[in-house]
């Protein structure tokens, strides 16, 4: 298709939606959260079979460069939901509950911000840190408080037993605990588990907490919604129904390209972290780790049909045209990268993931290519529905790039792992600074696996003074983010 009849295309659905906007029509979202998956989806040219994601990428505006805020679960979705850093919010790491924290209990998420205009918000799955569960009363962590109903379902999918020797740890592990003198930890010896399961797909929580959305789609609303959807896989352990891993037959399997000595002109502060040891034992063992890299992507396949089910019944039902779909993944995941397992640092593997915004009516969006921050989805999401933007949110509305996908964006990803270490992605270059002073450069367009560090050439000074301007400052409750310089 032509880039003048996408674009036309584009303006139609743009006027579509404006027209209802200014009839009333209440314009509903459907937001569709998906845990720990990369960018290996094939719509950024993974080898994942996603056929789902990848027509939603085809549709609506795909933004193939989106970073979070944070390369971790509770941080990442505390920042993409009050859209605010976790230099203002305090919330850095996973454990700990943001309201908890200076002013917590007075941020306005973004199911709360359309609640008081009269949307009804609901839950299925995991949206903040944790899902409500199948406890008496909901989780904590899942903030009750943002949510006019919140569906009940188990996390994930089970199985996870099966792989479990008798001290719950993995069995492939044969009771180790350390590779070359690191220890794994209790976390990865419990959760770093793949495989097949004997259960069917609606036999798993993932697919419970969709086929809710998909009925809900199919049922009349007095009330305009938010309906968020959270599928917890490809999250640890990769656990899918067996039909998912027969798709990838493990001789075909190709393990991520990695290279010898690696970690050399890497700073000492960031050269290893709690996952490395097993990182590390993953590589040692060839067979291994294409069973891991099997069942990330079987995971991802698994994660995509529930997404398809959502879409497919939003699709079908009389919201069709008066819904947005706002879709995205809290970060990305790592698979032996810099020895590296799962997320937690500030390389592009662990920051880039997957994010399409679509219009109603929308069916062929475009790419945008440009570096953008999950924090822009709140006030976006704001400014489609037509409300003025809250002065507390720290990210820029994506509409420009929606209306214009090769518009160019001044605006850097930003992206902080524990308080001091940030990323600043824009144009070709990720730009790291760690809280010792110790920095990295790498030049996205050539180095796409961030192989050479080229903070230490004297000829690179002036990207990473221009780079610098844009760290951000920790600042005092509820106000307003300003980058330095």
């Amino acid at each position: 298709m032509s880039k003048m009849r996408s674009c036309l295309l584009l303006i139609a659905a743009l006027l579509a939606f404006n027209v209802s906007s200014k009839t009333k029509k209440p314009i509903n979202v459907v937001m569709i959260a998906i845990d720990d998956m990369n960018n290996w989806a094939g719509a950024w040219e993974g080898k994942a079979i996603t056929p789902n994601i990848d027509q939603l990428a085809q549709e609506g505006t795909q933004f193939r460069n989106a970073h979070c805020v944070v390369p971790a679960c509770n941080p990442s979705r505390v920042a993409l939901l009050t859209g605010q850093r976790p230099e203002t919010t305090g919330q850095y790491v996973n454990p700990g509950n943001f309201r908890d924290k200076e002013g917590g209990k007075d941020r306005i998420t973004l199911p709360q911000f359309l609640m008081a205009k009269g949307y009804e918000t609901i839950e299925a799955g995991k949206i903040f840190h944790k899902q409500a569960g199948m406890a008496k009363e909901p989780h904590e962590q899942s903030d009750p408080i943002s949510w006019t109903l919140q569906y009940r379902t188990p996390t994930g999918t089970p199985g996870h037993d099966l792989y479990l020797d008798e001290n719950k740890h993995a069995k492939w592990l044969k009771g180790t605990s350390e590779h070359d003198g690191m220890e794994y930890g209790s976390y990865l010896r419990k959760f770093a588990v793949w495989g097949a399961i004997p259960q069917s797909k609606e036999e798993c929580g993932d697919w419970m907490s969709a086929d809710f959305c998909a009925n809900y789609l199919q049922k009349e609303h007095d009330k305009p919604f938010l309906l968020s959807c959270g599928i917890f896989r490809p999250h640890s352990p990769q656990l899918a129904p067996k039909a998912y891993f027969d798709m990838y037959p493990l001789d075909e399997i190709e393990v991520p390209e990695v290279a010898v000595n690696d970690l050399s002109d890497v700073p000492n502060i960031a050269k290893t972290n709690f996952s490395s040891g097993l990182a590390r034992k993953v590589k040692s063992d060839s067979l291994e780790w294409k069973k891991a890299v099997q069942a990330y992507k079987a995971c991802m396949t698994f994660a995509d049909d529930c997404v398809g089910h959502v879409l497919n019944s939003l699709a079908n039902s009389k919201y069709a045209e008066n819904t947005i779909v706002v879709f995205w993944t809290d970060h990305g995941w790592q698979l032996g990268h810099k020895d590296r397992w799962e997320k937690f640092s500030l390389w592009n593997q662990a920051t880039n993931a997957p994010m399409v915004i679509q219009l109603p009516q929308q069916k062929d969006g475009g790419k945008v290519m440009e570096h953008v921050s999950f924090l822009d989805i709140y006030p976006t999401v704001v400014e489609l529905l037509g409300y003025d933007q809250p002065e507390f949110l720290e990210g820029h509305s994506l509409t420009p790039l929606i209306k214009n996908p090769q518009k160019e964006w001044p605006h850097p990803a930003v992206t902080t792992y524990q308080e001091g270490n940030v990323s600043v992605k824009m144009d070709n270059w990720n730009y790291i600074t760690y809280k010792n002073g110790a920095e990295e450069l790498y030049n996205l367009d050539t180095d796409p696996n961030e192989f050479k560090n080229l903070a230490s050439d004297s000829q690179y000074k002036t990207i990473i003074e221009e780079l610098k301007q844009y760290l951000p400052e920790v600042k005092q409750t509820q106000k307003k983010f300003q980058p330095k310089g």
